[in-house]
């Protein structure tokens, strides 16, 4: 049976296309915050879903890869998706 898409699932084709990112992150007290850029590339998995790909760099934890997947459930009535990134283990 193929879902057909919703609202939510329009929006989240806004997210295709090439990115860059620039951002800060707290660190420990008295310490200055972690800073990271990079880029990130989104694509559609059909109608229903998007895959974006991404690679950047931390002072913390050097260079570093991601991959996450984004989609609506209908029957949760709520985003849904996975993330993983090279510099973690779970």
């Amino acid at each position: 049976m193929r879902t057909e898409p919703r609202q939510q699932h329009r929006w989240l084709q806004q997210l295709v296309g090439d990115w860059t990112f620039e951002y800060e992150a707290p660190a420990k007290p008295g310490e200055p915050p972690v800073k990271s850029t990079g880029r990130e590339t989104v694509r559609a998995i059909g109608d229903l879903w998007v895959v974006a790909e991404g690679a950047g760099e931390t002072a913390e934890y050097g260079l570093m890869n991601s991959v996450m997947t984004l989609g609506y459930d209908p029957a949760k009535e709520a985003f849904t998706g996975t993330f993983i990134s090279s510099m973690m283990a779970h």
